[in-house]
């Protein structure tokens, strides 16, 4: 006995004692997936929970993600800060998810394997038993070994019994027939070769219903999650394909006995699904309202923001900072050509030579922080009226004073004065020489 004999004895003595109580391996399989789901129903229920603790959480992440912006090495410091304070993990509640895969590699080894896993016979054993039965070139192997359990039966059994000897006492027939069909058999597409009958049109039908009942037991978990309903999640179709794919290829790849398999957690999840939905309703309704209190935060926080920035600026306007710059207007080539000087030569940069042609605006990051109000503020918005009109009424009437007084641009005939290093040159008007 191998270690993978020892790692797989609870699901090979399930499942022959299925086997031998039913006389039917298909109902064999839907009882051991019974089984199994209870077995995992603890650990689902507390995925389900620490999924729905995770999406409340979210919210909060996005609020590190607004404070940190593109500072990566904070952010993740912060996220992992904040999982550690509120014993969480950002993977929490996905592993369940890929516990029947676990449990499908010894199932799919038990089915692939009967008489070595089932039965305990060594690879000589199985192969004394093929040839007792008239398999003269029989090899280990593929699906060798699922077809040799299922040419045996009543009639050569003793056969069988004598060609392993001590280990006759294990060996025992097993019934593949589910319905009229054969689950130790490898589904086919063309499953008109050979004649229509049902055991081929059965094998066919399989692979599809397991995967349709896969896409319908992703949409009942939809259906029963009212997280999702409140959230209005999108539904991601390419993920929802991927799992009844898979069911599809698995299908059509290896012995029917597998779509039973399939078939039956599918069946099983929706029933789980209803029940996890009813006894999580508090921890929902917990948890929607958890959420409404974070989102009023988030509006009463980005309110608090908005009005110091207004009372921030209005204050900085009152204060007589406002300095209304008196932009240069657009000059015409040859107008003013100070700028192309360069020493005696006064075309040096040509003549139509301007330095802010091309002006640079300064980069700034939309998922960075905000903006912090300059020194020199412009004017006030509407909004920032509106809000320093609720809050601060004084401030607000002080500022708009203060911009009302501001001096108008100082002009000498057709030329504009503009204030540089704390004097005044001339800037020509728009003007043909």
């Amino acid at each position: 006995m191998d270690i993978w004999q020892i790692l797989m004895t609870p699901f090979s003595w399930l499942l022959k004692l299925f086997c031998q109580v039913f006389d039917s391996y298909g109902i064999a399989l839907f009882l051991f997936t019974i089984v199994v789901k209870i077995v995992l129903f603890p650990l689902n229920l507390k995925g389900k929970k620490s999924i729905i603790k995770t999406t409340v959480l979210n919210g909060q992440l996005q609020e590190i993600q607004k404070r940190c912006g593109n500072d990566k090495e904070r952010y993740n410091q912060e996220v992992q800060k904040f999982y550690a304070e509120n014993n969480a993990s950002p993977m929490g509640g996905c592993g369940w998810s890929f516990l029947p895969i676990v449990f499908l590699y010894p199932l799919y080894a038990i089915i692939r394997r009967p008489l070595k896993y089932m039965m305990w016979l060594t690879e000589d054993a199985v192969t004394a038993v093929a040839h007792a039965l008239g398999w003269a070139d029989f090899t280990i192997g593929g699906y060798n070994e699922l077809i040799l359990g299922s040419m045996m039966n009543a009639g050569n059994l003793e056969t069988a019994k004598a060609a392993v000897g001590a280990a006759a006492a294990s060996v025992f027939v097993i019934n593949f027939d589910f319905f009229g069909i054969d689950l130790s058999q490898v589904p086919k597409l063309n499953f008109w070769e050979g004649g229509v009958t049902w055991g081929a049109v059965g094998l066919f039908l399989l692979p599809l219903i397991s995967a349709g009942l896969s896409v319908v037991s992703m949409l009942v978990s939809q259906k029963t999650n009212q997280m999702n309903k409140d959230q209005q999640v999108k539904t991601n179709w390419s993920l929802m394909l991927m799992s009844p794919l898979i069911s599809l290829w698995i299908g059509f790849a290896m012995p029917a006995g597998l779509c039973i398999y399939w078939i039956a957690n599918s069946l099983l999840g929706m029933v789980q699904e209803v029940i996890c939905g009813a006894m999580l309703r508090k921890d929902y309704e917990a948890a929607q309202l958890e959420m409404a209190e974070q989102q009023r935060k988030a509006k009463e926080a980005e309110k608090e923001r908005r009005r110091k920035s207004a009372e921030k600026k209005a204050a900085a306007i009152a204060a007589g900072k406002s300095g209304k710059k008196v932009q240069p207007q657009s000059k015409k080539k040859g107008v003013d050509v100070s700028a192309s000087r360069e020493g005696l030569r006064t075309y040096a940069r040509g003549r139509a030579y301007d330095p802010n042609r091309y002006p640079i605006t300064p980069y700034r990051d939309p998922s960075g922080p905000a903006k912090p109000v300059e020194e020199d503020a412009k004017e006030l918005t509407e909004e920032e009226k509106e809000i320093l009109a609720e809050s601060n009424p004084d401030l607000a009437a002080a500022a708009e004073k203060a911009a009302a007084e501001a001096p108008a641009p100082e002009t000498d005939g057709g030329k504009t004065l503009v204030e540089e290093d704390g004097g005044y040159e001339e800037a020509y008007a728009d003007e043909e020489e």
